[in-house]
């Protein structure tokens, strides 16, 4: 066993899978450095600065890396070049288009901690963070002139898949190119080649004194040939690097499985990405069971994490031997504690063997999608789907548990309500899942059953008051609820008693059969709009043929610390004009970063708008306008034309205001909530 590494020998754990013995064991998360993290990695290696040992297990001929995948990634990306022919590299645990690690040969500005200029170019910064302080955005200006030269390509012009990572470049640089030139070359005539053959026509940066990919080859062979070969040697030391690594003994494994407070994998992360109660619980299970890595990994269709998967299925067991009661999330110890019993180990490795929970994933997945549904128009985006999952563990436990005791289920209608349901308690606040767990989860007819029950359960539980868009609409319509919000009126949120509050009122009164006073409907009304105002799942509902047109099975929130999403939430009324800004209406303020003034937008064609456009410039277009959602609320946009002073905002409350009705409307209608609500 060795016990050094260099740098490319831990780089072809990635860049040579099939030839490597070093492994990602399952217990490791996924990849969570920030750029400023790659970039200063880097610049310690080229420095000779130490950056600590590698830690493995062994298994077989194999090892399993502990300690260390986000440095090893990190190493991984600078040797990583994505021009060679028909690159099929994956890393360990980063999907889509790779990062890319970049070396300015002569930077004008860096961090000021740093030695060498390093930049990384990422899927949603494809031109990287600001030079002298890599943890900071590039400026609106920026990254659109950076977008002018991208566009310069004329195969430049399509949608989020666009932006490949060969085709943009760290803009925020004097003189970048790609590591992986330098470290694959055997001289700077081979970098110049390399530079010639793939960096892009258009290639130019802020910093840079040429204007194209010819002039900066150009340079490279004459003004700034000391520098590139200065760089080159530098880089080419890297060669005599060597890490230290160190293996776990098996007996310190067997004890660690077998004690009642585990503190190995705390311990050797606790200067890291710290492990969660369910990291732990996995590497105790793949101990005993070692076949749980593939067949997890399968169950989860890209949705579920493995590590959440087996927390859901020790539950799902749990639940079995206990009369299907709600069992609480299963902790380190209490997992231990189970897995010692047969019924509860054999329990669960007959769930995964069986493929039966594999059946009841899909099926609920397939449900929450409404795809084929054809009551139901086009399919939820995977990206609502896998954070309801994230988010609403226990929800959708319930959920798959109750698959898990019921015949498969093929009518449509019982899956929209089934979908409606589930969304409705993710986002509408429902509180108290044991209780419903205990009384609904053996009920065979649960979802067939009307809301009512279930809104305001109990008057503590449940969900929110879902009231009628129409209903909803006619109140902000009253010029007296109007001029709250023009007025600044303390209450303005609240419910107007007086007009459409009183059928407010009495729909309340409806749904729920009792009789309900004002400051109780008030706080009704109060808790449902502040539900509406701000969750931005409704815009990807509302949104969602743009959202699956522009961004196919897009599904990960996780993978780079950076890349949550590949659109922009952009502001409709520019937020440079309500941020900071004196003359303001607190109105405006009020609804800034609300539903009403927020719409999805690709990064590429927010990045090519200007921030501080008027409504009306921006939906101009019909097709812009039917991406973005405005439809009878257009009227309202199209009068605002430029920054509004004062008090003069009547038409901005209505635009926001009807909009915002418009996407929860969406929703209301597309999964028929009007006929769940009796």
């Amino acid at each position: 066993m060795k016990d050094v590494f260099t740098i490319q020998e831990i780089a072809n754990w990635q860049l040579d899978t099939e030839n490597s013995n070093v492994e990602l064991p399952s217990i490791q998360r996924g990849f969570v450095w920030k750029p400023k993290q790659v970039e200063d990695l880097w610049d310690s290696l080229l420095r000779g600065y130490p950056i600590g040992s590698f830690l493995f297990s062994k298994t077989s001929n194999k090892l399993h890396l502990m300690d260390g995948q986000q440095r090893a990634t990190s190493i991984f990306l600078g040797h990583f070049n994505p021009y060679h022919t028909n690159n099929a590299t994956k890393a360990w645990s980063i999907k889509g288009e790779l990062p890319i690690v970049w070396i300015d040969i002569k930077p004008s500005v860096k961090p000021a901690t740093s030695k060498y200029l390093f930049r990384l170019t990422t899927r949603s910064h494809p031109w990287g963070y600001q030079a002298n302080n890599n943890d900071a955005k590039l400026t609106v200006s920026e990254r659109r002139k950076a977008f002018e030269l991208f566009k310069q390509n004329p195969d430049n012009t399509g949608g989020y898949t666009s932006f490949k990572n060969t085709t943009t470049f760290p803009f925020d640089a004097a003189h970048p190119m790609p590591l992986a030139f330098l470290l694959e070359s055997k001289n700077t005539d081979q970098v110049i080649e390399m530079v010639e053959q793939h960096l892009p026509d258009y290639f130019a940066t802020l910093r840079g004194t040429f204007k194209d990919k010819t002039e900066f080859i150009s340079l490279l062979k004459s003004e700034l040939k000391q520098e590139l070969q200065d760089v080159f040697d530098n880089v080419k030391q890297l060669n005599k690097l060597q890490i230290k690594s160190n293996i776990i003994e098996d007996r310190v494994l067997q004890e660690e499985n077998e004690t009642e407070n585990p503190t190995l994998f705390v311990r050797i992360n606790s200067s890291g990405t710290t492990l969660t109660g369910d990291d732990l619980i996995y590497s105790i299970y793949k101990a005993i069971f070692p076949e749980a890595k593939s067949l997890m990994e399968d169950i989860g269709l890209d949705f579920i994490a493995p590590t959440q998967i087996l927390s859901l299925a020790s539950r799902i067991v749990a639940s079995d031997l206990d009369n299907n009661n709600f069992i609480k999330k299963i902790n380190v110890r209490d997992f231990q504690r189970r897995i010692k019993k047969d019924d509860f180990k054999d329990g669960l490795k007959n769930l995964f063997l069986s493929q039966q929970l594999k059946t009841v994933f899909k099926q609920a997945i397939e449900i929450l999608s409404c795809k084929d549904n054809d009551l139901f128009e086009g399919e939820m985006p995977p990206v609502i789907i896998k954070q309801l999952i994230k988010r609403n563990q226990e929800l959708f436990l319930f959920f798959v548990y109750w698959l898990h005791h019921n015949k498969v289920v093929t009518n449509n209608q019982i899956k929209l309500k089934m979908a409606a349901k589930l969304f409705s308690f993710a986002w509408f606040g429902f509180d108290n899942l044991p209780k419903l767990w205990n009384e609904k989860i053996t009920n065979t007819t649960f979802w067939e059953e009307p809301l009512n029950e279930l809104i305001w359960w109990n008057d503590s539980d449940g969900i929110e008051f879902l009231m009628k868009p129409n209903l909803l609409r006619q109140y902000y319509l009253q010029t007296e609820v109007e001029n709250r919000f023009i007025k600044e009126d303390k209450d303005r949120w609240g419910l107007l008693e007086s007009g459409v509050g009183e059928r407010i009122i009495q729909y309340y009164n409806d749904v729920k059969s009792q009789e309900y006073d004002f400051p109780k409907a008030n706080e009704f009304f109060w808790n449902f709009i502040g539900k509406i105002q701000f969750n931005r799942q409704l815009i990807l509902v509302a949104q969602r043929e743009y959202i699956n047109a522009t961004f196919g099975d897009y599904n990960q929130m996780d993978d780079m610390d950076d890349t949550n999403v590949p659109w922009d939430w952009d502001h409709i009324y520019p937020s440079e004009w309500v941020y900071r800004k004196q003359g303001c209406n607190q109105s405006i303020k009020d609804w800034n970063n609300t539903n009403g003034n927020f719409r999805a937008i690709s990064l590429e064609q927010n990045r090519s708008e200007s921030n501080t456009a008027s409504p009306k410039d921006r939906l101009t277009s019909e097709e812009n306008r039917e991406i973005s959602f405005v439809k009878n609320d257009w009227q309202n946009w199209q009068n605002i034309e430029q920054r509004i002073w004062g008090d003069n905002v009547e038409s901005h409350f209505k635009a926001i205001s009807t909009r915002m009705i418009n996407i929860y409307e969406k929703f209301w209608n597309d999964f028929k909530i009007e006929q769940l609500i009796k």
